[in-house]
């Protein structure tokens, strides 16, 4: 029914409303005439104030204590300094680049954010080119719309290639610490149906952080003819994320221990913080209303809740990460706006036989944040992550391969059919005390070595299938690596025969397989192979199986022989039925013969 439903069209955009009345201008790619500069606002300020007070910040940590006292002190050392945006060497030196045609298309929107810059002392401008100073970096600027029509502006310290400002920085000294929708479903499952969420926004969350003046002239750009600076971290830097990263980090550990809040109930995606407490538990408010208190003190501007997308309050309904939650129901689905725009992108990608490789990660991206909420969606993002690690190269083309074309036709469908409905599923790694248990273990293939397989047992359940010809003969698989040599394909057998041999007993339960092989577990977990498509096929198999028969399946590793189910597997793994038998704990009852095993899955 989903692949038949025409996709929802993405909403007309809203009509923008300038903060500022200026003169209308033609063509933006333009100099701005006397009358249109005289009426357009001014900041010859070449320093910015960061709006946090690094002094508050550390009364507060003394008061309530902190988790991390050297990042507490990078922090303050931004504060006071200003941000050092840790770019080096020649790609310091003077440079100019052009502005992208999306400022341009969207010039109206752009003059007023760069008026509502100058305004708020984020920005310093309008100044005239000829009095630049040396030294200088003239970075182009882009323009992404937002929801509400206004201009995010975005300087492109990605060019010019081999002198840009990006490419003098070390990305690994700024690391952000991203949360997920998977950890979100961690705090929805401690916290119960019918629990309570909010959600608090940063508003304006890179301008709270000026960069240090040695900085300021690595922040240049040009718009109708004249220059502006930006003096806060900007959208385009790649140590943005990081330097913010690491500041809303200390103030959301200083709330969480004013408010007495634990940590595994809050999660942070730089500026989003949200939280959830089971029902009628006092603490989610509290939680509140110390993060409105230590923001009011230390200068963090908060968003307002009247926009619930941005931010609400104590609530059962509402939007976290890009996905609607309701916690009485249990249900999750994608708001239509969001789901229209991720499915013009898949159907981009579908209809193209090339992509530009900055197309490849905005659509991976968003694809792998809804992976955790869909059926075997793991198991459908092997091709798309090599697609995105093609090339570290923005502009380079990326070849929408059969695979690639398969595995986002998979995604067409299923966030097609979130239609509110689906249940929220809990968190992949954890099971409960009454999981159902299977122990297996492969054997490699040989000549020499007849009877050697795989072989596994659970409850009364289990089996024992010798390798094929094509395995012992050590034929080759179609990446040209020998099948005898494949332990961690040969080790994914045993679980893949438990589910399909032993599925009137697995239907409906949860199951956890026990396998002695660390490379399988992490594939896995992975849900795929980038080295072993034998690999990725048998994982994917083991999840399709395991969501038609409606139950949850861990795969984990256990040391050999280190109990009685992995001593028995052992023993089965070798063909050795008398010793099984022999090894057999007289408290174990077994079937007397072993499982019938689906004829697609024996080796050949």
């Amino acid at each position: 029914m989903a692949s038949l439903t025409p996709d929802p069209e993405p909403p007309p955009p809203k009509v923008f409303t300038p903060k500022y009345p200026l003169p209308a201008v033609i063509d933006y790619r333009l100099p701005g005439t006397d009358d249109f500069w005289e009426k357009f606002p001014e900041n010859k300020r070449l320093l910015g104030t960061s709006t946090v007070s690094a002094t508050r910040l550390r009364s507060w940590a003394n008061a309530v204590g902190c988790s991390d006292r050297d990042r507490l002190y990078l922090v303050c050392s931004d504060l006071e300094s200003g941000a050092d945006i840790g770019c080096r060497g020649m790609f310091r030196l003077a440079s100019v680049s052009g502005n992208a045609p999306s400022a341009y298309d969207s010039g109206l929107q752009v003059t007023d954010s760069i008026a509502d810059w100058v305004t708020l002392g984020i920005a310093a401008g309008p100044f005239d080119p000829r009095d630049r100073p040396p030294g200088v970096k003239v970075n182009g600027i882009m323009c992404r719309l937002k929801p509400n029509g206004s201009a995010r502006i975005i300087l492109n310290l990605s060019a010019p290639q081999g002198r840009c400002v990006n490419e003098g920085i070390n990305g690994d000294e700024f690391p952000a610490v991203m949360s997920s929708t998977g950890k979100w479903l961690a705090v929805l499952d401690l916290a119960g149906r019918h629990c309570r969420m909010a959600k608090v926004d940063w508003a304006a969350a890179y301008k709270h952080l000026a960069v240090r003046q040695e900085d300021v002239k690595l922040q240049y750009f040009n718009w109708m003819g004249k220059d502006f600076v930006e003096l806060m971290l900007i959208f385009g830097a790649v140590s943005s994320a990081g330097l913010f990263d690491r500041l809303a980090k200390v103030v959301l550990d200083i709330v969480t221990r004013h408010a007495r809040f634990p940590t595994d109930m809050v999660i942070q995606y730089l500026d989003d913080v949200c939280a959830a407490a089971p029902c009628g538990c006092p603490s989610l408010t509290r939680f509140e209303v110390a993060f409105r208190e230590v923001a009011h003190d230390v200068g963090v501007k908060l968003a307002p809740t009247t926009d619930p997308d941005k931010a609400f309050n104590s609530t059962t309904k509402g939007v976290i990460l890009g996905v609607e939650y309701d916690t009485v129901n249990w249900t999750w689905n994608i708001p239509a706006d969001k789901l229209a725009r991720v499915l013009l992108q898949i159907r981009d990608g579908l209809t193209r036989q090339l992509m530009m490789q900055h197309e490849v990660w905005s659509l991976v991206g968003k694809i792998l944040h809804y992976a955790p909420l869909i059926p075997c969606g793991r198991f459908n993002i092997g091709e798309l992550i090599k697609a995105s690690g093609a090339s570290s190269d923005r502009l380079a083309t990326v070849e929408m391969s059969t695979g690639i074309r398969r595995q986002l036709h998979f995604w067409w469908i299923m966030l097609k059919a979130t239609t509110g409905l689906a249940a929220i599923p809990p968190p992949a790694d954890k099971f409960p005390a009454w999981t159902l248990e299977y122990f297996t273990d492969a054997s490699g293939g040989s000549a020499l070595s007849s009877g050697h397989g795989t072989g596994g047992i659970g409850g009364a359940f289990w089996f024992m299938v010798p390798w094929g010809r094509k395995i012992n003969s050590g034929a080759k698989a179609a990446d040209g690596r020998r099948l005898c040599r494949k332990l961690s394909a040969l080790e994914l057998v045993g679980p893949l025969i438990c589910l399909a041999a032993d599925m009137n007993v697995c239907r409906g339960r949860p199951i956890r397989i026990w396998v002695d092989n660390a490379g399988s577990i992490g594939i896995w977990r992975k849900g795929y192979s980038t080295r072993c498509g034998l690999c990725t096929t048998l994982v994917k198999a083991i999840g399709l199986l395991a969501t038609a028969a409606g139950c949850r399946v861990t795969i984990d590793k256990i040391t050999r022989c280190s109990n009685d189910g992995a001593i028995l597997a052992d023993e089965l793994s070798k063909g050795r039925h008398a010793a099984f038998r022999a090894k057999l704990p007289s408290s174990w009852t077994v079937n007397t013969d072993p499982a019938w095993i689906p004829v697609s899955i024996l080796p050949g």
